[in-house]
C-alpha cells in the first residue's frame, strides 16, 4: 500500500559528505514518503521525500514513481527564486529529491493565522501561476504552511503542472482557477472575517469541474478508507514508529 513499503525511510542517509539520520516521518501514502533528516555533526535539517518504490499487487511502479519525482523537481526548479516553496539541495538515488527544511506549522495543525496570511498566500500563488504552473493540490491544507515568521508556505508540487503552450490556455486558466476558488474555501474556513461578502460567496461556489471531480472520485475515497481502516484493525498495517503524528499522517482518522 505504501510507497516504499513496511520498510518506510532509510533510518540514515549520506549527503554532501555528512551523515543524516531520521528524526520524523511527515508523511508515507500510496505515492511518496516523506522525512525529516538532521545532520549528525551540524544539526542542520533537510526533507527527504521519496515518490513510489514498491510494486502493488505485482506490478512495478518504481518508473511512476521516477515520473513523479522528476516532474516535481523541472517545476520546484523553475520556481527556486521563490523563498516559499521547497528550495532543493540534490536529488537522491532514482526516485528521491532532498530539500531544505520549512519550520513551520501546516493548516492541519489549526495554527494561529496573521490578517495578512490569506493576502499573502494569495500573492504566492499569483507568482507560482504567473509561471504558467497549476498548483492542483491546494484543496489539501497539510501542503499550506505557516512559517516561524507568519508567512505562507507551499510545499508537494508532485500533481503540479507546468502548461506554458499557447493551446493549453485554457486548461491552464481552468486549473488555476480551482487552485484560487480553494484558497478562498480555506479562508472562509479558518479566518472567514478577512473575506468581502463578494469573497464569501464565491468561496461557496464550487465550479463543475470540481463537482464532478467530487462526484467521480468520493467512491474511491470511501473504498480506500475502508481498506485501510480494515487493515489497521487487522494490525496488518501500522504506524510508522517515526512518524511525527501530524493529522494528516494519523492512521487513527481511518479508525473513526
Amino acid at each position: 500500500m505504501y510507497a516504499c513499503g513496511e520498510v518506510g525511510l532509510p533510518p540514515r542517509i549520506t549527503c554532501s559528505g555528512l551523515q543524516w539520520r531520521l528524526v520524523t516521518v511527515f508523511k508515507h501514502d500510496f505515492f511518496a514518503c516523506t522525512g525529516k533528516y538532521q545532520s549528525e555533526l551540524t544539526q542542520e535539517e533537510c526533507v527527504l521525500k521519496v515518490s513510489r518504490l514498491q510494486p502493488f499487487f505485482g506490478i512495478p511502479l518504481d518508473g511512476v514513481g521516477q515520473f513523479l519525482r522528476n516532474r516535481e523537481l523541472n517545476i520546484l526548479r523553475r520556481l527556486q527564486d521563490i523563498d516559499q516553496v521547497p528550495h532543493i539541495i540534490k536529488p537522491y538515488g532514482c526516485n528521491g529529491l532532498l530539500y531544505r527544511l520549512i519550520e513551520g506549522q501546516s493548516l492541519d495543525e489549526r495554527p494561529t493565522l496573521p490578517d495578512d496570511f490569506f493576502g499573502q498566500l494569495r500573492t504566492l500563488l499569483q507568482t507560482i501561476h504567473q509561471r504558467n504552473i497549476c498548483y492542483i493540490d491546494m484543496n489539501k491544507r497539510g501542503n499550506i504552511l505557516v512559517g516561524k515568521d507568519g508567512r505562507p508556505f507551499l510545499i508537494d508540487f508532485q500533481i503540479s503542472l507546468h502548461l506554458p503552450a499557447t493551446w493549453c490556455g485554457f486548461l491552464r486558466r481552468a486549473l488555476q482557477r480551482e487552485d484560487n476558488y480553494h484558497l478562498l474555501k480555506h479562508n472562509r474556513k479558518l479566518r472567514p472575517d478577512l473575506l468581502t461578502p463578494e469573497e464569501m460567496v464565491r468561496s461557496r461556489k464550487p465550479s463543475i469541474l470540481i463537482r464532478v471531480h467530487r462526484v467521480i472520485t468520493h467512491p474511491y475515497r470511501q473504498l480506500r478508507r475502508a481498506l485501510l481502516r480494515s487493515l489497521y484493525k487487522a494490525h496488518i498495517l501500522t504506524a510508522d514508529s517515526a512518524s511525527s503524528g501530524s493529522p494528516e499522517n494519523n492512521p487513527r482518522r481511518f479508525l473513526r
